[in-house]
């Protein structure tokens, strides 16, 4: 490529380079009542941005930085809104939306569920905690990706990535479409805004390091739930009988409460099922999800209707003798809690109860998975006042029943002096609180057991660690299990294993706090990513680079050569660096570039040099555009798009003379809404029409509502700014231009 310099000083190209990789659109900090902070206007700015060039964007700051006015900012620029979030942040998102005079719908993602469907798609889908929307397989997910074809999509979620990458990128695909599986973990990540609250430079409480609140050892409970015969399968299903014994395990870990009510479950599903067999007829996995629980009792179909349905002769002897020894030994291990009296449920109230003595002045939350340890924990905790439950049934304090909106403003009220009307100072709550909410009037969290996924954990702590708190530090407990640690290691597995996908893709600063929980073992599975921060830290020494100020004092004793090179598509920007490994994107390669570069005086530019130094950034982007062209020529968007597209092809060479005329043009406009189609709402609405013969009236009404083909036109990539670091730290410096101008 023939390059041709503008000269200029190192101090003026790297405004430029700064300049143009920063820049985002102008959001206006006064949003109603509301006043954003100054991480809050960037990353609706950056949003907005990445909504331009992707039709979607992930905002994954840490908990407590503000999400909800980042969101609304950027819907006030949007004509057409729908925001769906869990049914029990509603609330808070109406509120929000009085508070900052933006106007928006908002529906739920249980409403979704059960078949709701909207009169029209919106111009912005923003999905709150979009983790509740990670699974393809679900109504929920087909009801979403219909609404995201054609919209702006932002997804607000601090923990993307729950179990499996996979989450993360079902997540993308709601608008990318299939293109979210072929992409990198680089690409991912630029479509991805992630700050934790140091990045951000707001002041946020520290977490001090958990603690473990120990429990009575009891073995021989363990040894009843170990000894457990195993249950009885469906009559489609294998049995899995270590799934069944960790499960009561980690009930048992977290309240004896908790485990007699999964006994008393397994009770009464064994007599539904003893009087399906009376009738000879043993249920299917269905049938037995289809049995719903109404009053403590299991409600199933009539046996003899369940048993029109069966074409298999069974042994209901054997059947029938396999569930008498499950069911003696779910007694067995009832009776062994029965002689223990609770006392693991007691030490848990005691401990907790010593915890609030310790800290008298400072609010409490323990946090539960499980619905019994809390309604038990709260129990035994009431009679010493300030003390309120809440779960998926509502809320209620000694007084009786209140409304979950009531406890929440209780504890996220931050005057130093308890309400008078509201007294609280205790808050003991399942899961359904961990999300989205603010509870920062409290102080100090207790986990009352360990959830089944990390991100659990961070929503937890995310609920008190939050801008605006009072406190200088959360403190943080967990009460241990009634079990060696080694009975754990299923659970502590898992975990390491989800650990190490989410910090790879999304970073581990916000797990430390709960990390030490699980030992040093853990810790080591999460610290190996740190690409999320190395993008904020490049922001972070571009805007001194903006701003003019100083250069850094770095002690770098690496003398090799670099070269940071500034390149254009369109309006959209990326830096490269070239070391003596070559050229690079890695964004731990860019801030290394960015620093050095940022160390230094600089020299006054040399033109001369500029032919060797900007050869391998040249080679780089033919090679660039050529991958481009070969992907262009060989690749569809889609399987659905490739079938419409032949099909149309098809339909046009099939066409006589005389029509082809009028078709081909009609053909050509058709081609281009196909094409400019995204997300997987669209391609499944396009496999549909792919499965008959084609009908061009039915393609074109289905996407002229939801397909724009104005989006701007993908440009060859270019070299705008470069900046070259010789071995003596001299810098050339100068804008680059193609022989042919701009």
């Amino acid at each position: 490529m023939d390059l041709r310099l503008i000269p200029a000083d190192h101090a003026s190209v790297r405004r430029r380079i700064a300049q143009a990789y920063l820049e985002s659109p102008a959001i206006t900090a006064t949003q109603g009542s509301v006043q954003l902070a100054a991480h809050q206007v960037e990353a609706a700015s950056r949003v907005q941005t990445l909504l331009a060039q992707f039709g979607g964007a992930v905002l994954a700051d840490a908990t407590g930085l503000g999400k909800t006015f980042v969101a609304l900012a950027v819907a006030r620029l949007h004509h057409r809104t729908l925001i769906v979030a869990p049914a029990g942040l509603r609330g808070m998102w109406r509120e929000s939306l009085g508070r900052t005079g933006v106007i928006a719908d908002v529906e739920s993602y249980e409403s979704l569920s059960r078949g709701c469907r909207l009169e029209r798609p919106p111009a912005l889908l923003v999905l709150d905690e979009a983790h509740h929307a990670r699974n393809p397989a679900t109504r929920r997910y087909a009801a979403i990706a219909d609404l995201s074809w054609g919209a702006n999509v932002l997804l607000l979620t601090a923990t993307p990535v729950h179990n499996r990458r996979r989450d993360l990128r079902a997540l993308l695909a709601l608008f990318l479409g299939s293109r979210a599986e072929r992409m990198s973990d680089e690409e991912v990540l630029r479509i991805i805004v992630r700050r934790t609250s140091s990045v951000a430079g707001e002041r946020m409480p520290a977490v001090r390091k958990p603690l473990w609140l120990e429990v009575p050892r009891d073995p021989d409970t363990l040894r009843y739930l170990v000894g457990l015969p195993p249950a009885v399968a469906a009559s489609d299903g294998a049995p899995a009988h270590a799934l069944l014994v960790l499960g009561l395990i980690r009930a048992w870990s977290s309240s004896e409460a908790a485990l007699r009510a999964a006994l008393r479950r397994r009770l009464r599903r064994a007599a539904s099922l003893e009087l399906a067999l009376e009738s000879g007829h043993l249920p299917d996995r269905r049938e037995l999800a289809a049995w719903p629980i109404v009053d403590e009792s299991i409600q199933l179909g009539f046996p003899e209707l369940l048993l029109a349905g069966s074409d298999q002769p069974i042994d209901v002897e054997r059947i029938r003798s396999l569930l008498r020894e499950h069911v003696e030994g779910v007694r067995a291990i009832l009776r062994c809690l029965d002689r223990h009296a609770g006392a693991a449920d007691e030490a848990r109230a005691t401990a907790l109860g010593v915890l609030r003595q310790r800290y008298p002045m400072v609010p409490v939350v323990a946090f539960s998975q499980f619905a019994e340890t809390a309604v038990a924990t709260y129990r035994r905790s009431v009679h010493l006042g300030g003390v309120a439950l809440v779960t998926g049934r509502g809320a209620r304090i000694a007084s009786g029943p209140i409304s979950v909106d009531e406890i929440v403003r209780a504890f996220d009220s931050v005057e130093s002096r308890r309400s008078a009307a509201m007294p609280l100072s205790f808050l003991v709550s399942t899961d359904v609180l961990s999300e989205g909410l603010s509870l920062r009037r409290a102080g100090v969290l207790v986990h009352l057991d360990l959830p089944w996924t990390m991100a659990r954990l961070e929503q937890r702590v995310g609920r008190l660690r939050r801008l605006g708190s009072a406190h200088q530090s959360i403190a943080v407990y967990a009460i241990g299990p009634p079990v060696a640690a080694r009975e754990l290691m299923p659970v502590v597995r898992a975990l390491q294993r989800k650990a190490r996908v989410s910090s790879s893709m999304v970073g581990d600063s916000e797990l430390q706090s709960s990390l030490p929980l699980f030992g040093h073992r853990l810790h080591r599975a999460t610290s190996v990513s740190g690409r999320i921060d190395a993008h904020e830290k490049l922001r972070g020494v571009l805007t001194r680079w903006l701003d003019g100020r100083p250069p850094v004092t770095v002690q770098d004793l690496d003398r090799s050569p670099l070269t940071l090179g500034l390149i254009a598509n369109g309006g959209n920007y990326r830096l490269v660096a070239v070391d003596e490994s070559g050229v690079t994107e890695s964004p731990d390669a860019v801030v290394r570039a960015v620093e050095r570069l940022s160390a230094t005086t600089g020299a006054e530019p040399r033109p001369g040099d500029w032919t060797k130094t900007a050869a391998p950034i040249s080679q780089w982007l033919d090679e660039q555009r050529g991958r481009e062209l070969a992907r262009l020529a060989t690749d569809s968007p889609s399987p659905a798009h490739a079938i419409v597209l032949r099909a149309m092809q098809e339909k046009l060479r099939a066409s006589t003379r005389t029509e082809r005329a009028t078709l081909a043009p009609r053909i050509d406009q058709c081609r281009q809404l196909v094409l400019a189609a995204r997300g997987v709402g669209a391609e499944r609405a396009l496999s549909r029409l792919g499965e008959s013969e084609l009908d061009l009236d039915a393609l074109e009404q289905l996407l002229r509502s939801r397909t724009s083909t104005t989006s701007s036109t993908q440009c060859a990539p270019r070299l705008v700014a470069i900046l070259s670091l010789g071995p003596d730290h001299s810098v050339l410096s100068g804008y680059v231009q193609e022989a042919d101008g701009e």
